[in-house]
């Protein structure tokens, strides 16, 4: 994103677009983003906000916030010890201006004078020896120097090397209303505690609710996210089904996505509200977006949903919305149960290696049906994890498709005896294979993890584990590659996946081209996860393996020569 930022700054395609935002509201979303971080390296974040500062104003919310948020990473990144504050004060400047002033001070490494210049140069990183563990691009500073140039202001930098770091800058922003923001520590802290109240904390197993999306696999993860709060759900996948269920059905709440094929989210909530037998008049309605932009919410308020949710869902946001809007006599105490978070630790079952011969309390059936003989998966600790048999055949099938790829990665660097980049991709495969129920290559990978991050700071024990254990960590892995290979085939072992048009693939080979061109491998990696649901055309396997790998490098001008796109 900060690559692509920089590109659209550096061809003047970047645009400010003030909108009516609350400033209460953005300090407690950088608190949110930046909190985990700090609390990770055992910082303390310290948020000090001028209690009279108005908090409804008019600016670019979005890049308000990616400013600080760029600053705070930057000050968390190079802070091993100490403290990170944020303040935020003002000073008025007329009847309808304020300027706002926003300051991020660091107990840090601190900047040498002769580095400053280097700060706000892309792609240039301070002390690259000392600081070689740190991650990012080295573009966060550029871009903010750049953004506020473009609202007229500009960034202010104090530090003395060895004890901080103070980053400051005023933002002038119109003022809708002058109510103060008041105390943001302790509404923050009341906001914390109500989250902690309400996850995991109720049941409505007499609510009944709608969610509506084009997408199955997003109706799968909304549905497992809500199962233990034991809600009925219904589900649409198009505005026409969801038409025809409003007609007959009464609900407690209807989510609808935006991007929708043929009748899109806002065409079809206004269809509703114009049908005359509409069951569901006056119910909370919920928008559904991938694309939660500065001043999403007031746009969907005027267009007559109550409020929207961004995707993909979080759980915590979702239950809040539920609380907020289902009648509070269907709201129940949570029944017992162990947290799932418990649930999914082998402790909780066993070991991994007990796990497997005991074999799983649920038994896999249809699709599923072939892990029955797979002992080295537990398909218990799958099924918890995923939260649905749907859910779980899509990890499967992606898990599947990474395996050569990532088997070889894990290899090529484990013999260039780069452990860092090990590392990565050992926590990877904890990871995914925890959550397809690879317990006892979970922990392999775990211990390998372990071993990468000592090895890469010197280590010579480490690095003989990682000798002596990754040629049984690659067997055990790429054995999973026949184990799963049934998922995609009949009996008769072919595959038995749909086969994608060839102007269908054509399609998506042109996606990712335009993707990638913009340096947005985000979007061509889920174009590819979208064509591993089917077989490929004979005479187009040997580009789509080369797009694959390349994109799996992250390989920008190797993908253009292969599909054609600009140099």
């Amino acid at each position: 994103n900060d690559i692509l930022d920089s590109s659209k700054l550096e061809s003047g395609k970047l645009e400010i677009l003030p909108v009516e935002y609350d400033l209460a509201s953005t300090i407690n979303d950088l608190v949110n983003m930046i909190g985990g971080k700090a609390s990770d390296k055992g910082l303390e974040l310290a948020v000090d906000v001028d209690p009279e500062t108005p908090h409804l104003l008019v600016g670019d919310e979005i890049r308000v916030k990616q400013v600080i948020l760029n600053i705070l990473t930057n000050a968390v990144k190079y802070t091993e010890e100490g403290s990170v504050t944020l303040s935020v004060g003002f000073e008025k400047k007329d009847e309808e201006h304020i300027l706002l002033e926003c300051r991020v001070v660091d107990t840090g490494i601190g900047i040498k004078e002769e580095d400053l210049s280097k700060l706000f140069s892309p792609f240039e990183r301070i002390e690259e020896t000392r600081n070689r563990s740190i991650e990012g691009t080295g573009l966060g500073m550029s871009i903010v120097k750049q953004l506020l140039s473009l609202m007229d202001s500009r960034l202010y930098v104090d530090s003395v090397y060895g004890q901080g770091s103070d980053f400051h800058f005023t933002l002038e922003q119109k003022v809708v209303r002058w109510d103060p923001i008041e105390d943001f520590a302790e509404s923050y802290r009341k906001s914390q505690e109500q989250m902690e109240a309400y996850h995991e904390a109720f049941c409505a197993p007499d609510a009944h609710i709608l969610i509506v999306d084009d997408t199955p696999l997003n109706l799968t993860v909304a549905k497992g996210l809500l199962k233990f709060t034991e809600i009925q759900i219904d589900t649409a996948s198009s505005g026409e089904e969801t038409l025809d269920l409003v007609r007959v059905n009464r609900y407690d709440m209807i989510c609808i996505d935006h991007m929708m094929p043929e009748m899109d989210g806002i065409e079809t909530l206004h269809r509703m509200d114009g049908l005359v037998n509409n069951q569901n008049v006056g119910v909370p309605r919920i928008a559904l977006t991938a694309n939660a932009v500065s001043g999403a919410r007031e746009m969907y308020l005027k267009e007559g949903f109550d409020d929207y949710l961004s995707k993909p869902i979080d759980g915590k946001r979702f239950e809040t919305l539920l609380l907020k809007y289902l009648p509070e006599d269907l709201i129940q105490p949570a029944r017992e149960r162990a947290p799932i978070e418990d649930l999914l630790e082998p402790e909780a079952y066993g070991t991994a290696v007990e796990l497997e011969a005991n074999g799983a309390a649920v038994e896999p059936e249809g699709e599923l049906a072939f892990l029955k003989g797979i002992t080295s998966i537990n398909y218990e600790a799958a099924i918890l994890h995923c939260g649905s048999e749907e859910l779980l055949l899509s990890v499967l099938r992606d898990y599947l498709a990474a395996i050569p790829e990532k088997s070889a990665d894990i290899e090529r660097f484990w013999k260039e005896r780069d452990y860092r980049n090990y590392e990565i991709l050992v926590h990877a495969l904890k990871s995914s294979s925890r959550l397809i129920g690879a317990l006892s290559l979970s922990e392999l990978a775990r211990q390998m993890e372990e071993a990468a991050t000592l090895a890469a700071d010197g280590d010579a024990d480490a690095a003989a584990r990682i000798d002596a254990q990754t040629g049984q960590l690659l067997k055990d892995y790429r054995m999973y590659f026949d184990k799963i290979t049934p998922l995609v085939s009949n009996e008769d072992g072919v595959d038995a996946r749909p086969q994608i048009p060839e102007e269908e693939l054509a399609e998506a080979f042109g996606a990712i081209r335009e993707f990638a061109e913009a340096f947005d491998f985000d979007s061509a990696d889920s174009v590819m996860t979208q064509l591993s649901d089917y077989s490929i055309p004979e005479g187009w396997q040997e580009k789509y393996e080369e797009v694959r790998r390349l994109l799996a490098a992250v390989d920008q001008a190797g993908l253009l020569a292969a599909l054609g796109g600009k140099e």
